[in-house]
């Protein structure tokens, strides 16, 4: 190796954490698409995209409303329901790292 990034380096994953108002469209899923993926002993809700990717929303798995619904707000998409949901619980556990992102992105 010569300390050199490979062109496989280079390749990036999309993760998007959206952030809407009550007036925001809301993602539309896959019906039936629902599951619940387990992080670190917790369950997080994720739904497939109708453009391949995977959503996951701020509730825990006990009390979670439909992706699309109004009090639903907050949505992590990427690539695998795993990568969504590992995302999600980051964001929760360190809420800071939300607005470190939300700020960066204004940058």
């Amino acid at each position: 190796m010569n300390g050199q990034p490979s062109r496989r380096d280079d390749r990036s994953v999309p993760i998007e954490v959206t952030l809407a108002g009550d007036d925001d469209e809301r993602p539309s899923v896959v019906d039936g698409s629902r599951l619940d993926v387990a992080v670190d002993g917790r369950l997080y809700p994720t739904a497939e995209l109708h453009d391949g990717g995977y959503l996951a929303w701020w509730f825990t798995a006990g009390d979670t409303p439909a992706p699309d619904a109004d009090v639903t707000t907050e949505w992590v998409a990427a690539p695998t329901r795993f990568l969504a949901a590992a995302t999600l619980r980051e964001l929760w556990e360190d809420p800071a790292a939300f607005d470190r992102l939300v700020e960066s992105s204004r940058s």
